[in-house]
């Protein structure tokens, strides 16, 4: 049984609001802070990708990392230059990590090369930075949908692959995290690396949590519980482990 402690170390704090301006994102930056004084360190904030310059200076003298979404998050729509371009200003800010949509037109398409090819050209910005893709498990449903975009993703130079936006679809499920976390497991004993997973979209509460890691450590093993590898994307959860 993990503490509230444990559980907030895994946790990517997210505002991904319409209504997100300066002034709220400083307050929700504040809170951070203040999670992380308070013994509730998280593994990262994620927000929009306009917010990462003021994410980097403000938490500069903390231990959390800055994530943002991009390539034009939640619909991965658009032109794939101008996808890239928004990318590559967020990495110029100096932010750590950056979340994508993977494209599920083409993925619909059937076009697995066009999928793979975004992914590694956006993957191929970063010298040392981290790069989540998001499946949109939600919106695959299928057993064989996921598992061909998980792999995808991961044969395509994904550091993460993640359940879901939490926006248009519904968000992760248990058996989308098996899903996922064995394919991480075989692209592991295939290749020798290993690929984080990241569960967003609907967990709320400790006892929520707590199956996801179980979950995912009775195929991983309990050292790939760990930040670095095991991310669960989430707001109201921290909340609820607070209780301040």
């Amino acid at each position: 049984m993990r503490t509230p402690e444990n559980i907030s170390n895994l946790v990517d704090l997210t505002s991904l609001n319409a209504f997100d301006s300066p002034e709220r994102i400083e307050q929700f930056l504040a809170l951070a802070i203040e999670y992380y004084q308070r013994g509730f360190k998280v593994a990262a904030v994620c927000l929009y990708p306009n917010f990462g310059q003021q994410a980097v200076d403000q938490l500069k003298e903390v231990p959390i990392k800055t994530a943002v979404v991009g390539a034009h998050f939640p619909a991965s729509q658009g032109f794939l230059s101008t996808r890239i371009n928004e990318c590559e200003l967020a990495l110029q800010a100096g932010v750590d990590e950056i979340d994508i949509v993977m494209n599920l037109g083409a993925f619909d398409m059937n076009d697995n090369q066009q999928v793979a090819d975004e992914i590694r050209a956006i993957k191929g910005l970063m010298e040392h930075q981290q790069l989540k893709v998001i499946l949109e498990t939600g919106y695959l449903e299928l057993e064989d949908r996921i598992r061909r975009a998980a792999s995808i993703a991961v044969e395509a130079g994904a550091d993460f692959i993640k359940t879901s936006t939490g926006k248009e679809f519904p968000g992760a499920t248990l058996d989308a995290a098996k899903i996922m976390a064995q394919v991480i497991k075989e692209h592991q004993e295939k290749e020798g690396k290993t690929v984080g997973l990241k569960i967003s979209g609907g967990v709320r509460t400790k006892e929520q949590a707590e199956k996801y890691i179980q979950s995912v450590q009775d195929i991983l093993g309990n050292d790939f519980i760990h930040p670095s590898t095991f991310r669960i994307g989430a707001s109201s959860l921290l909340k609820n482990l607070t209780k301040f």
